[in-house]
């Protein structure tokens, strides 16, 4: 439950959110105190410079110059900032003209710079650039085994960072090399040479580069060598390599074949090193150095969130488990919402099928939610298997045992959800995932896809008859140096099969918190009873816009705008009924992932509402 103002009026203020208030205002202080206390460690009266502008930079992007000045902006207006150094500035204007030279314009220098006094002694530096005409390159000559063309001339020069027409850069140049030693070495020439030239006419502002290749001889994988492994088999690691003896040598199997031990989380460093570079052979040895990780690990944490409170997790994994690099875990969990005792059994390679596992759960689970408690124990087998590059799928059954303890919400129009009553649930489920992201904790770039699906039906001993899907899609742009822009739609459904009139409440679609729409309180998103209570429905939308923006080292700032709401029937969507909200927070970055604070605003809230119109979270993560 999220807190709201409303908690002073009625007395059941939370005094845990808002020491976590005082938490983020406390870092805000501590984070101005230190950033004041540098600007007063000198004793002479410098001023100190509040904004940086540029005149003449039209070619160039000003907040790039600005990186590599060690000159820096006050980044606010009542603290902060280093007072002005002569002698730091004389080198960034020197550094500048070097950095425009490095990006093609050699006539490029700075003519002037002065300082504009504002109040409280500090200033605006003014830099005056004259730009001149950057060298373009003129020409890219290719020769391959000293041939001018070829079947691959056109997708090497395709490839080039350096094309006719492009400016020249002293970066472009030196990527050719790179670009035509990764191209080849994927074509089974590991041994390739590459020899680079560049005339440069400044006068014409001109510039023509040459290339010359030569491959050698192809290459093939050779015998694999493996080092450091006591108690994982040889036959565990060679299975997971993508490449093999005697095929024609492709440099991303090294690189796949890498990332496939990291994967199996019994080693704590891979290296797959290639042998005979140097000589005339051309079966290249593979050598593979690994250092085993611990054979067993045990993990606990604690956090906190608006709505499930304080939470704990203990993990016990024991890797390798009787070999074959099976592994068991055994977890618990614990918060005001779940309280949950798990074990999970991984075998990969069941019956010799490559790149896939399969993995046993079972566990007992209690919810405490806002429209029911559940009491739930359950036992699952699944297989998970790799179908393409990023693309996993899975397919399973799951067997639960479920018992309503309470329900606090009732729906005029349905059937009553019984307290005390059992519900023995079986069913079939599979999914589909494709994930391309830049970190799984904080995301900036990338793409993922989630689709799942489950059937209950009496013909698998079901006492309920029910498909459920879910599709849901996450998108993150990077905007350079405005941050990043977060997008997420989810769409789910539920429809009841055979003789079966009701699907449970615990089955059902909730929304509304700190993941979902961030106006609305925990779940209070959707039909609700005379008494404000959710019961969940059957149709779920949900659609999120997250602008993250950077504030000051671990801080970053968020605007965010979400829509939702949860349907009575199966696959309703009534656009009139959306709900809307806009709204803004705070982040702060740790090595767990980012400590975060928003706070929402119901833009067309429903008719007399329990609950207040805005909404504050806390938690820990990213929203999505």
């Amino acid at each position: 439950m999220a807190w709201t103002p409303a908690a002073f009026r009625t007395g059941k203020f939370q005094t845990v959110p808002f020491l976590i208030v005082l938490f983020f205002v406390g870092l805000a202080v501590w984070d101005a105190a230190v950033a004041a206390s540098h600007a007063e460690k000198t004793s002479e009266e410098r001023p100190v410079v509040r904004f940086v502008q540029f005149n003449g930079v039209d070619s160039l992007s000003p907040s790039e110059i600005k990186k590599i000045m060690k000159t820096r902006e006050k980044r606010f207006r009542w603290f902060g900032g280093s007072p002005l150094d002569p002698e730091v500035l004389e080198e960034d204007l020197r550094r500048i003209e070097r950095y425009y030279q490095s990006q093609g314009f050699y006539d490029a220098r700075v003519v002037s710079h002065k300082l504009t006094p504002l109040v409280g002694g500090e200033v605006i530096l003014e830099i005056a650039i004259e730009e001149g005409d950057p060298l373009v390159v003129s020409s890219v000559r290719l020769t391959i085994n000293g041939q001018t063309t070829g079947p691959w001339h056109d997708d090497v020069i395709a490839l080039m960072p350096l094309k006719p027409g492009d400016r020249f850069t002293t970066s472009g140049y030196r990527d050719i090399e790179k670009v035509l030693l990764r191209f080849f070495a994927e074509w089974g020439y590991p041994k390739t040479e590459v020899s680079l030239k560049a005339r440069l006419d400044k006068g014409a502002h001109r510039a023509e580069v040459e290339a010359a290749v030569n491959t050698g001889a192809v290459c093939r994988f050779g015998p694999v060598t493996i080092e450091g492994n006591h108690r994982v088999d040889d036959a565990i690691i060679l299975r997971e390599l993508t490449l093999r003896e005697g095929d024609r040598f492709k440099a991303s199997k090294i690189q796949e074949s890498q990332k496939r031990l990291f994967d199996l989380r019994l080693f704590q460093f891979v290296d797959l090193q290639v042998k005979g570079l140097e000589g005339e052979q051309t079966d290249l040895p593979i050598h593979i150095l690994v250092k085993e990780a611990k054979k067993q690990t045990v993990r606990f944490g604690v956090g906190y969130g608006s709505e499930d409170r304080l939470r704990a997790q203990l993990g016990h994994e024991i890797r390798n488990f009787l070999g074959d690099a099976r592994s068991l875990q055994l977890n618990a969990k614990a918060s005001s919402l779940v309280q949950l005792v798990e074990g999970r059994f991984i075998q990969p390679y069941p019956l010799s099928l490559r790149n896939t596992s399969f993995v046993a759960t079972g566990g007992v689970t209690r919810e405490d939610q806002e429209a029911f408690e559940n009491e739930k124990i359950y036992v699952s087998s699944q297989l998970d298997h790799g179908l393409f590059d990023r693309v996993q799928v899975h397919v399973g059954h799951r067997l639960e045992m479920n018992r309503l303890l309470d329900v606090s919400a009732v729906a005029a129009d349905d059937d009553v959800d019984q307290e005390r009553e059992e519900y023995y649930i079986s069913s079939i489920f599979g999914g589909l995932s494709y994930r391309v992201l830049d970190d799984p904790l904080n995301p900036t770039r990338g793409v993922q896809f989630i689709n799942t699906a489950e059937w209950g039906s009496r013909g698998l001993g079901s006492e309920v008859d029910f498909v459920k899907l879910t599709l849901e899609g996450r998108g993150y742009v990077p905007l350079e140096r405005f941050g990043v822009m977060a997008l997420r739609l989810r769409w789910g459904g539920i429809r009841e099969l055979e003789d079966t009139s009701r699907v449970p409440v615990f089955k059902r679609f909730f929304s509304g918190g700190s993941n979902s729409v961030r106006g609305y309180p925990y779940q209070q998103l959707g039909p609700l009873d005379r008494d404000g209570d959710p019961y969940g429905g059957l149709t779920l939308v949900e659609g999120n816009a997250d602008w993250r923006f950077p504030i000051r080292n671990s801080w970053e700032g968020v605007l965010f705008f979400d829509f939702g709401n949860v349907y009575k029937q199966s696959y309703e969507i009534v656009m009139d009924e959306l709900k809307y909200t806009v709204g803004g927070g705070l982040r702060y970055q740790t090595p767990i992932g980012p400590v975060r604070l928003d706070v929402g605003y119901q833009l067309n809230p429903p008719d007399d509402p329990p609950f207040n119109r805005y909404q504050i979270h806390v938690s820990i993560g990213q929203a999505f």
